[in-house]
């Protein structure tokens, strides 16, 4: 059971290159040849409060509001205190901080996984915190060595493409998904299609 919702969570920042990927779509489809860059932040909906006032709470990825992500921390601490190898604590404190904002933070969380057992998600997922945290060069890094412990995982790609493509440099971005597509197949593979056609088109308008 541990596994199952251990990996559910990993799959809150993992899936953010997807509406990356929805966002660099919207922008290709305006017509008004503007470069797009991607977005770095979980899905997001805004719901009226239950008193009808004009008090707003913002709910991300997973249907947790920021406020109950910042609320679970200190409990999350003091599991992890009382044990410092439990990693969905570990996981579940790294994803609370970056949808907090708090970047180092949770680039210390993911960093205590990678100390217990290094994986290509928890690659791609410090990636993904480095890079909203503007540290381009050590994003870069851990997409890529998310990619050689699992040439099959397709978020890293699609991750690393968008980091190519956001410096202006597509023809890297390109590469990458080229890349990605001699080992990423199937279903997996149309994210990667996808998004290297749209590149592809802005080459070429």
């Amino acid at each position: 059971m541990t596994r199952t919702t251990r990996r559910g969570g990993r799959l809150v920042i993992a899936l953010i290159a997807f509406v990356a990927l929805a966002a660099l779509a919207a922008g290709c489809g305006s017509g008004d040849g503007t470069d797009e860059t991607t977005t770095s932040s979980a899905p997001s909906t805004t719901v009226a409060s239950t008193e009808g006032s004009t008090n707003e709470t913002t709910v991300v990825e997973g249907g947790k509001s920021l406020a109950e992500y910042e609320a679970e921390i200190p409990d999350l601490e003091k599991a992890i205190t009382a044990d410092p190898t439990d990693l969905y604590a570990l996981e579940s404190l790294a994803v609370a901080n970056y949808q907090l904002g708090n970047y180092e933070e949770a680039a210390a969380a993911y960093k205590k996984i990678l100390a217990i057992k290094d994986d290509a998600f928890t690659r791609n997922n410090l990636g993904n915190v480095y890079r909203d945290w503007g540290k381009t060069d050590e994003a870069i890094a851990e997409y890529e060595a998310s990619i050689a412990l699992d040439p099959t995982l397709k978020y890293a790609y699609v991750n690393l493409a968008g980091i190519y493509q956001t410096k202006g440099d597509i023809a890297k971005a390109l590469e990458v998904l080229k890349s990605g597509l001699k080992y990423v197949q199937g279903e997996d593979a149309k994210p990667l299609e996808t998004f290297q056609g749209q590149l592809t088109s802005t080459t070429t308008t």
